[in-house]
């Protein structure tokens, strides 16, 4: 496992991997409105993993185009949690972007939380962490391909914890960490 990584809870990773994304995001389309992505990656953190996971889903290409109008997107994707509006406004930020068929390299990026939040269904940290790391680092792979700077890892050591620290079965494994609002990290979000 990457040492970077080692002592971060999985929310701390999940933040790390959205600040790679927005940098990704940034530089290769700076002309468009990305905040609609960003409001929901950065739910992720305050949600239980599963929600998280289905409300950030609504944003994945491969999921929001599969069928080609809102009424059968919201009917059998996303049980009517995506509103006609948002639907609409993401679909145009993703025209001639994407056909929403997973071939792209930006498929790949808006993919890589799913492939986090599969990695985790389930299991103990300790079981998921090298699944996540791999995500993590093909996020930095593609990041250094088109020369962008990889955000600063020390603003990770609020997420950091106890990896020796003992806890009795039942209760939660401490590297998940715990629900915030990690809105602040966003620099899609808090950009003047």
């Amino acid at each position: 496992m990457n040492d970077d990584f080692k002592n971060i809870t999985m929310i701390g990773k999940i933040c790390y991997l959205f600040m790679c994304m927005e940098r990704y995001l940034l530089a290769l389309y700076p002309d468009h409105d990305l905040r609609p992505v960003a409001r929901k990656m950065w739910q992720w953190s305050s949600h239980w993993w599963d929600e998280a996971w289905d409300n950030y889903s609504t944003v994945v290409p491969e999921y929001l185009m599969e069928f080609g109008t809102y009424e059968e997107t919201n009917e059998r994707s996303f049980d009517g949690e995506l509103s006609k509006s948002d639907y609409d406004e993401i679909i145009a930020l993703y025209n001639g972007i994407t056909n929403g068929k997973g071939e792209n390299e930006f498929d790949q990026v808006m993919r890589l939380p799913i492939d986090f939040g599969n990695a985790t269904e389930g299991t103990s940290v300790k079981d998921a962490e090298a699944e996540v790391v791999e995500c993590l680092v093909i996020m930095e792979n593609i990041l250094k391909k088109h020369d962008i700077l990889l955000p600063d890892k020390s603003i990770l050591c609020h997420f950091e914890y106890d990896r020796e620290k003992p806890y009795v079965e039942g209760e939660k494994e401490p590297g998940w960490g715990d629900f915030e609002n990690t809105e602040y990290l966003s620099i899609i979000l808090n950009k003047s």
